[in-house]
């Protein structure tokens, strides 16, 4: 039974440990989600279903994450307004894509800051 103990203690730390890129994209969502509950969770509500007609619902949502960056700097006019945001920086605007796809698309993957500029860039 002694022997079992140190390999049990070594499987915990190795089973344990994450990756370079895991831990990031934790870091990620939890600033993200900070940034969410600061900027969005007043229309959007925590669980992202948004106010009825007033305030869309975006946890269902498929905007892809280049419209939804652009939507979060800049807003939306008319129709469905929403204020634009220009305090927001290629580190939040990627964080809050990356916590949002996280928590109601699934991926568990960083959304860049590389992508954010390009998609800045792109903005219509």
């Amino acid at each position: 039974m002694k022997n079992y103990i140190p390999i049990a203690i070594i499987a915990f730390f190795f089973f344990s440990c994450s990756s370079k890129e895991e831990i990031l994209q934790q870091q990620y969502a939890v600033e993200g989600m900070a940034l969410y509950k600061t900027h969005c969770e007043n229309c959007h509500q925590a669980d992202g279903s948004g106010l009825r007609d007033l305030y869309p619902s975006i946890n269902k949502s498929n905007i892809s994450p280049e419209a939804l960056t652009c939507l979060m700097r800049n807003g939306k006019k008319g129709n469905g307004f929403m204020p634009a945001n220009a305090k927001l920086q290629g580190l939040d605007l990627a964080e809050l894509v990356t916590y949002m796809r996280d928590k109601w698309g699934g991926n568990k993957q960083i959304y860049p800051i590389d992508s954010v500029q390009i998609a800045l860039k792109n903005c219509n």
